[in-house]
């Protein structure tokens, strides 16, 4: 596994940021616990987008029209940001009997995760039993778009929008399922491919080769439970072939290409924490480092 330059900071003061998405030459990224969205332009400044006083927002994705979908994580629901501000847009409290997390948006529709236990909590027990992926068509109308998932994270869907990739953190593994862009059903699930060292995966995005690229926070194996080294570039059926590591003491949450050619990796990044938080106080960051691969696909 050959070893990349770390990166370095272009974002700092952050809560817990996470979902980093690139559109029309700037990032957006959530800051989940402060209940923000914000947008990082070509100035380096990061500016305010929306803010929620009484939920925490998660996942992002774009609409064809350019409206922002965004993941209300404890009240289940989604709301749209368009020009003439945030409207509701979908309630998913009756497919999910927790909390939501990540999000993915192909044209108009959206692949919603939840973890099936409460991430917020302060010390979740056990493991989770499996869970299901919500889908959101155009209108609105939601639904089951997949089942018997171990803690549904961070996804990805390939160029051709034909591949839905998505991180089943509790099973340490990335899953790939074909996808039918017409009606958005789900079929022929199977494993691409796990992270090295017992790597836990989390937000995840595509590379032009066909590799998925995942940020792993948090590693276990028999003997060791603790933080993950970085960001682990994979291709299928294979081991990892690259690896960006963090900083010694920190976590790389979720990671997305951008930049004028997609050549920019943007990666999410948290001190080292214990139990299952992962809020930091102002010492959350956006990290960017500079690779010869480019990115493809949404994010």
């Amino acid at each position: 596994m050959i070893v990349l330059p770390p990166p370095e900071v272009v974002v700092d003061g952050l809560t817990l940021p996470e979902c980093p998405r690139w559109r029309d030459g700037a990032l957006y990224f959530s800051d989940i616990a402060a209940g923000r969205i914000y947008r990082l332009g070509a100035d380096g400044k990061a500016e305010l987008l929306y803010e929620s006083q009484a939920d925490f927002v998660g996942g992002l994705g774009f609409r064809q029209d350019g409206d922002l979908l965004a993941v209300l994580s404890k009240g289940r629901q989604l709301v749209r940001i368009g020009k003439d501000g945030p409207t509701a847009f979908a309630d998913l409290s009756s497919l999910c009997r927790f909390v939501l997390n990540d999000m993915v948006v192909v044209g108009d529709r959206a692949y919603v995760s939840q973890p099936g236990f409460d991430i917020w909590a302060e010390e979740p027990h056990g493991m989770p039993p499996a869970t299901d992926l919500i889908v959101v068509e155009a209108n609105g109308r939601a639904k089951i778009a997949g089942s018997e998932l171990m803690s549904p994270n961070g996804m990805a869907v390939s160029p051709d929008g034909g591949t839905l990739y998505v991180a089943e953190s509790t099973a340490m593994r990335i899953t790939a399922f074909a996808l039918d862009p017409a009606t958005g059903a789900l079929s022929d699930r199977r494993v691409f491919g796990v992270l090295p060292d017992g790597g836990i995966p989390d937000g995840i995005c595509l590379d032009s080769e066909g590799a998925v690229w995942a940020a792993s926070p948090v590693a276990w194996t028999p003997t060791f439970y603790g933080a993950g080294r970085g960001v682990f570039r994979l291709v299928e059926g294979d081991e990892a072939t690259h690896l960006v590591p963090v900083e010694k003491g920190r976590r790389a949450l979720a990671c997305a290409f951008g930049g004028a050619d997609r050549r920019s990796l943007y990666v999410c990044t948290v001190p080292d924490f214990e139990g299952s938080a992962a809020t930091s106080a102002g010492k959350g960051r956006i990290e960017r480092v500079s690779l010869d691969f480019a990115g493809a696909g949404v994010p």
